[in-house]
This record gives structure tokens, C-alpha cells and sequence, in this order.
């Protein structure tokens, strides 16, 4: 007995130096890990400041009371490189066929926009989904004034503004310096 006993007391002494102490062990290193584990040690995100985002405000009218007559009253416009563009675009003529958009697109794309905008018809604003869209207002009925925001091309150059109302595009179309 004496025999046995002197064989088990190691073995007792070491499932009892393990498990308790251990157990101690381990929540101290996870109380260390995490004690160190602070706001300053953690990796910052930035996030874009839109507050600081440049705003322009720019008003556009459409004019003219006839097929012949219709125009922008501007044919260019300028804007910086990643602007917030706030436009006001007022639909001056007086008659129901005198309605009227205004679409910006990819350089050199009005006119293969506005003929694709005269197929999607008047639920969809005459306004057609493509890459080529950079923004576009709703339909401006006569004597109406409608708003849109966007945010402009950050890549400088000369893009195109145009109406997409059916037949309009010819004579209403323009130019967004982009600097």
C-alpha cells in the first residue's frame, strides 16, 4: 500500500499543480491581452469628409416657345474636378410641347444618348441607362423648375449637356468644362 501510495503522490501532485494554476494562468494572460487592447492601438479609418467638399450652385434656363426657337440659355458651363454641383434648371416656355431635361454625358456622347433616351420614353425621363450618363434631371414641364445634384467628373475635360426629349437634342446641347 505504502508502494502504491509513493507511485500515485507524483501523479496527484501534478494533476494538481496543472489545473487550478493553470486556469490562473490563462486568465491572466487574457486579462493582459485585454488590458492592452486601447482605442489608441487600433487602426484608424478614415472616412471622406463630404463636409469639405466643394459646393457650385449653377442655374440653367431652357428657352424658346417653338421647335425652331428652342435653346439653353448658356451653351457652356464650368465646374471644378470633384465639385458638388447643385444646378437649378428652369423650363422657361409656355406651351406643353416645350418640355425639356438636361442630361450630362461622356465627352462626345450627347447625341448617341439623346437618340437612345427617345426610345426609353417619358416614364423613364427620356433618359437612358448607360455608362455614358453621368447625371440627369428629371422632365422640366413648361414653366417648371426642377433641381439636381451630383458630384463632377474628377477627371478634368470637356464634357456634353443635351436635352433627350424627343427631336430637341439637335439644337439643345452644350458643353461642362470640367478644371
Amino acid at each position: 500500500m505504502k508502494k502504491l501510495l509513493l507511485s500515485i503522490l507524483p501523479l496527484m501532485l501534478i494533476l494538481w499543480s496543472c489545473g487550478p494554476q493553470e486556469k490562473e494562468a490563462d486568465s491572466e494572460v487574457f486579462t493582459t491581452l485585454k488590458d492592452t487592447a486601447t482605442a489608441s492601438s487600433a487602426p484608424l479609418v478614415e472616412e471622406k469628409d463630404t463636409t469639405k467638399q466643394e459646393v457650385q450652385e449653377l442655374e440653367l434656363h431652357a428657352l424658346g416657345n417653338t421647335l425652331e426657337e428652342i435653346k439653353y440659355g448658356q451653351d457652356t458651363l464650368r465646374v471644378k474636378t470633384g465639385a458638388l454641383v447643385k444646378l437649378k434648371f428652369v423650363n422657361e416656355g409656355i406651351d406643353m410641347p416645350m418640355v425639356h431635361n438636361v442630361v450630362f454625358t461622356a465627352p462626345g456622347k450627347y447625341k448617341q444618348v439623346a437618340l437612345a433616351g427617345a426610345s426609353i420614353g417619358a416614364s423613364g425621363n427620356y433618359v437612358p441607362e448607360s455608362e455614358a450618363v453621368i447625371a440627369a434631371s428629371p422632365i422640366a414641364l413648361p414653366g417648371q423648375t426642377v433641381e439636381l445634384e451630383f458630384t463632377a467628373p474628377t477627371t478634368p475635360g470637356m464634357y456634353d449637356f443635351v436635352c433627350t426629349y424627343p427631336g430637341h437634342w439637335s439644337k439643345m446641347h452644350g458643353v461642362l468644362e470640367v478644371k
